[in-house]
């Protein structure tokens, strides 16, 4: 994330998300972006996935240390933690744009554009200040020894 959104992106329908599918969009989709940005920018990158079986596989590790992406390039991600997780409050202002004034879709394609449009409305500022927040998060998860918080 930082001050760019990647994606959004789909997983097809009738396609299951296992390691191997999630390895080939990684390959596919997030490693050329990765590839094309300057050393000092990767240099500052911390990949974070979440606990999702196909995320958590082993696959999936030996396929992202092959990457370049282990050791403290790689979030290891404490489970039921949404509190540490940028994207999730993203998710939550993606949501308000998609369905704001009670807008309801009728075919998958509908939603589906207007996730497009409402990902391109995101700001880079936005963006931005939901990475920036992470030491704050900490800290203030840690005040609550691992309790839930709102930010």
């Amino acid at each position: 994330m930082g001050r760019e959104l990647v994606g959004p992106f789909r997983v097809p329908d009738g396609v299951k998300m296992t390691s191997a599918k999630y390895v080939e969009f990684l390959t596919d989709h997030f490693l050329p972006w990765y590839q094309k940005k300057y050393r000092a920018f990767r240099s500052k990158i911390i990949f974070m996935h979440d606990n999702a079986p196909s995320h958590a596989a082993k696959n999936t590790s030996v396929s992202l240390a092959a990457m370049g992406i282990k050791g403290e390039k790689l979030m290891v991600w404490p489970p039921s933690s949404p509190d540490l997780n940028p994207i999730e409050n993203l998710w939550s202002i993606l949501k308000q744009k998609i369905y704001e004034v009670g807008r309801q879709f009728t075919s998958k394609q509908q939603l589906w554009e207007a996730i497009l449009t409402s990902c391109k409305d995101i700001q880079a500022e936005t963006l931005q200040e939901l990475t920036s927040s992470m030491d704050a998060r900490i800290v203030k998860v840690i005040s609550k020894k691992g309790s839930y918080v709102n930010m």
